[in-house]
């Protein structure tokens, strides 16, 4: 008989959790109902760090940005889930919030408070105060994180350098896999006191970190510093998209692939920018790098007052952009008329620090007196290998030039040798000119020549023929036309406007659970867009609750990551259907 008895309380216990388990307890503990965490509280300056607030058994208001000194923190998202333990059903909504800071410190994310709506009615609670600190990554190789599945890295070919020196540097993106990125996005490299090139070449590769391999993402590009000093440059931010290995589970990566955006920080350096040395010669434009000049005159045979073109190039390694046109070693003031340079560089042929680049001057000259020659032209340069200036020259020029002046120049009166007045000298009579018709045609005055006119007659068949065809086509042209105006018109008088129901009647017609999950998820848009006209002076903070159920059907409905045509589960279809009827009606 005792065997017995233990038997039966033994299938009792096992059948009470069984029991237990077909009930939800509504009163469920709000202890601890709001708890805050953040993914690491120590990240480099420029890195993306992410911050959690869950919030279990109720509706959350929540701000989009906290304010922290040193800080950006912005809300980012939200996602919900639905736990039982024991019987017990649990609602639990975690809110992202994503922040990021520019300057290396401890910084402290402050309290703040959280209404919540529950079913015994609204609550107010604390967060607690998070400390993040952000230390400064100037070291490239320590950027090559392999705890990390994707991760930045900025290089530069050296770290001290001269006012206007062109320095290469690459930005590098890592991500975890073979082949794992799709694209890049956006770079992004920001400093008031630096010129960037911008990001025209992506060279794909991979290499192994911490025995990971990991696909990188290689973007080559060069900067010269705009004023002399300590500068810190960094971080770059790299937007790529990655491949996911296996994104359905069943090994058919190779056919379907889907992608995710990765931002990633990179770390930052500390630069020293060297000034150009006193000293300059006149003839130094700003050009900066290793080069080589060449120039060559349009004429050689003129007459004063002919403009000649003198055309220069420049070729090397270095900054051609910041580089100005040739000078004359020697001023020529009544000499020789000097015109503002042309300036040409193509980005094709721009120098990239390793490359050789060229850029082109053209200018115009006019000789104002005879000579011999066209002078010297310098140009100066800074080398920094040398750590000197560097003069290069071009020229003299030999030329001719001719007996008199060309009709274009300005006509000089001629003086006597004994120095008396040119106007007292008898001048020689002038030469009547002769019409020369070279260029504009000659006006006749003669007779003029008539051709006979061709005969016309009756038009043919072939006339009448193209007229009847042309004919047909325009008139089945035109009664399409009107047929198609009429169908217009007679829909467009069927139209009446549609009428907006009510709130109380769009919360009867809301699907049953079982539906189709675009189906009730569009309903529950309609029920809500209909009370928001019907409570335009709500609070806010209800108004926001209403905001945040929209926004999350349409995230359901459009964002391609999940199932909008599969039936809605009833659960969450009750989730939905206990916050509609929790808003107050007229």
């Amino acid at each position: 008989m005792r065997f017995f008895s233990v038997i039966f309380l033994f299938l009792i216990a096992q059948c009470a959790p069984l029991a237990s388990a077909q009930t939800v307890d509504p009163q469920v503990p709000t202890d601890d109902s709001v708890t805050v965490n953040v993914l690491r509280d120590r990240i480099a300056v420029g890195e993306i760090g992410q911050l959690f607030i869950k919030v279990r058994n109720a509706e959350a208001s929540m701000p989009e940005r906290i304010e922290t000194q040193g800080l950006d923190v912005t809300f980012s998202g939200q996602q919900s889930s639905i736990n039982i333990v024991n019987g017990r059903q649990s609602v639990e909504t975690t809110y992202f919030y994503r922040f990021r800071g520019d300057d290396p410190g401890t910084f402290t994310i402050p309290e703040f408070e959280i209404r919540l709506s529950q079913r015994g009615g609204e609550s107010v609670a604390k967060t607690r105060p998070i400390v993040i600190t952000l230390v400064e990554n100037s070291d490239p190789e320590s950027a090559l994180d392999a705890t990390k599945p994707f991760f930045g890295k900025l290089e530069l070919t050296r770290d001290t350098f001269y006012v206007n020196e062109l320095v290469p540097f690459t930005l590098t993106a890592y991500v975890r896999g073979r082949n794992s990125i799709h694209d890049v996005v956006t770079a992004k490299l920001e400093n008031e006191s630096f010129i960037f090139r911008g990001f025209r070449d992506v060279r794909t590769d991979g290499a192994e970190v911490g025995h990971t391999y990991y696909s990188s993402a290689v973007i080559p590009s060069h900067l010269f510093a705009l004023k002399a000093g300590s500068h810190r440059l960094g971080p770059a931010q790299i937007v790529v998209r990655s491949v996911d290995s296996d994104p359905g589970g069943f090994g058919l990566s190779s056919f379907f692939q889907r992608t995710a955006t990765r931002e990633m920080a990179t770390n930052t350096l500390n630069l020293t920018v060297k000034p150009l040395p006193d000293g300059a010669p006149a003839s130094f434009t700003g050009g900066v790098g290793d080069f080589q000049l060449s120039g060559t005159p349009s004429l050689t045979t003129l007459g004063i007052g002919d403009p000649v073109s003198m055309e220069f190039e420049v070729t090397g390694i270095g900054n051609l952009r910041t580089m100005g046109a040739p000078v004359f070693a020697i001023p020529q003031t009544g000499i020789w008329r000097t015109y503002e340079p042309n300036k040409k560089l193509n980005d094709d042929e721009d120098s990239d620090g390793f490359r050789t680049g060229t850029i082109r001057f053209s200018q115009v000259l006019i000789p104002e007196a005879r000579t011999d020659k066209i002078p010297e032209f310098q140009l100066s340069y800074f080398d920094p290998a040398k750590e000197s200036y560097v003069t290069l020259k071009a020229g003299p020029f030999p030329i001719s030039m001719t007996g008199s002046a060309s009709p274009s120049a300005e006509p000089t009166a001629p003086f006597p040798a004994d120095g008396s007045s040119a106007l007292s000298s008898p001048a020689a009579p002038a030469k009547r000119p002769e019409p020369r018709f070279e260029d504009i045609l000659h006006i006749r005055t003669g007779p003029a020549r008539w051709l006979a006119a061709a005969p016309s007659g009756k038009p043919g068949a072939l006339f009448w023929g193209v007229q009847i065809v042309f004919s047909i086509a325009f008139s089945t042209l035109a009664a399409f036309g009107v047929i198609r105006w009429l169908a217009w018109r007679r829909l467009h008088e069927s139209l009446q406007p549609v009428e907006e129901l009510p709130f109380a009647r769009q919360v009867k017609q809301l699907p049953r659970p079982g539906s189709p999950r675009r189906e009730f998820l569009r309903s529950i848009n309609a029920a809500l867009a209909a009370w928001t006209r019907e409570h335009p002076d709500a609070p806010s903070p209800v108004l926001e609750a209403v905001t945040r159920i929209s926004e999350r059907c349409d995230a359901a409905l459009y964002s391609g990551q999940s199932q909008p045509d599969v039936p809605i589960s009833a659960s969450e279809a009750e989730e939905f259907l206990s916050l509609i009827r929790r808003l107050p009606v007229r």
